[in-house]
Parts: structure tokens; C-alpha cells; sequence
């Protein structure tokens, strides 16, 4: 959980709270179990398949959307300062290297210092609302959505990178069929 965002446990128990505050004196209130997670949340709001139109803000002013990058892979990264993984940029690179006609790697920074390296090779947007995170509903950080060509997630990730990075990576390179 990042400092910008609330968790659904959080906001569960604080709902469940407020609805007992208001109760009568001896009375509890309960969620339905409908409303407590029963396992991980999904890293987004983000549906595997599903269009993804956003609006990227950048560093340096403007933005970015998803859907003039049609045509392209595109690796969306939401990060904070705490997560920001310098060895796991290299892959990104190795992967914008093979393919850089066909892929957009956007780094997203939601930090309200921004980028401390701007010299990354990287399309780099600036969030420091959380504007992005709260439209994607990012769980955790990082929060990575790879779209194909068609602007559809075709795979995401949340939280620990190591191995979810492989496979994002495998998603990504699978949109050029190898």
C-alpha cells in the first residue's frame, strides 16, 4: 500500500465503523462476507482483455493516452520512490532495444518530487495526485499493465516484481509471437 491509496481492508473496516457508530448502544453491525476480500486483490481495475484508455500525465508537462500508442506494446508501470527498481529497468530496456518501433515503455512516478533520473529511456509520466492510481484502483506498487497492440491488457501485476516481471515481460514479448 502506498501513502496515497487505502487499501479495501482499510476501507472495509472503517465502512463497518462508521455503520456500528451509528447503531444503537448493545447492537453490532457486520459486512456481509460478499464484502470482505477472500484472498489478494487484483493488482487493478484493470480487466484482462478490457481496452485500456488513460490519460498519462508526463514529467515535463502534457500527457500521453493509451490510445495513441495503439500500434505499439506498451508496458504501463505506476511506481513510488520506495519501489523504483533500477536492475528491472534493464529488462525494459532490453525489451524496447529488440523491438523500438513496436514498443512504449511509460514509467509513472507518483512521488511529488517526481523523477530523481530523468535520464531514463523511457517515456516518463508524473502522478504525484494519484490521479492514474485512483482510475486504475492500483492495489500495489508497482503496478504493471501490459497492452497489446490493440490497447488490451493482456496481462498485470502488483506488489513483489521478481517473477511477476518475467512474466510481464513474457506477456509482452508473446504480442510479437516469441
Amino acid at each position: 500500500m502506498n501513502p496515497r491509496g487505502v487499501a479495501l481492508p482499510m476501507v472495509v473496516g472503517l465502512v463497518g465503523g462508521l455503520v456500528g457508530a451509528c447503531r444503537p448502544a448493545g447492537t453490532t453491525a457486520t459486512l456481509p462476507a460478499s464484502a470482505t476480500p477472500s484472498g489478494p486483490l487484483p493488482p487493478s481495475r484493470a480487466v484482462t482483455g478490457e481496452t485500456l484508455d488513460v490519460v498519462v500525465p508526463l514529467l515535463h508537462g502534457g500527457s500521453v493516452t493509451t490510445t495513441a500508442l495503439r500500434g505499439k506494446v506498451v508496458v504501463l508501470e505506476l511506481v513510488d520512490a520506495e519501489h523504483v527498481d533500477a536492475a528491472g529497468y534493464v529488462d525494459y530496456q532490453r525489451l524496447q532495444d529488440e523491438r523500438p518501433d513496436d514498443v512504449a515503455v511509460l514509467l509513472v512516478s507518483l512521488d511529488p518530487e517526481g523523477w530523481t533520473d530523468t535520464t531514463l529511456p523511457f517515456v516518463l509520466g508524473w502522478d504525484p495526485q494519484g490521479a492514474l492510481a485512483t482510475r486504475l484502483r492500483a492495489a500495489r506498487l508497482p503496478t504493471v499493465i501490459v497492452l497489446d497492440r490493440d490497447g488490451r491488457v493482456v496481462h498485470q501485476y502488483g506488489g513483489e516484481r521478481a517473477r511477476s516481471q518475467e512474466h510481464a515481460l513474457a506477456a509482452a514479448r508473446a504480442q510479437f509471437g516469441g
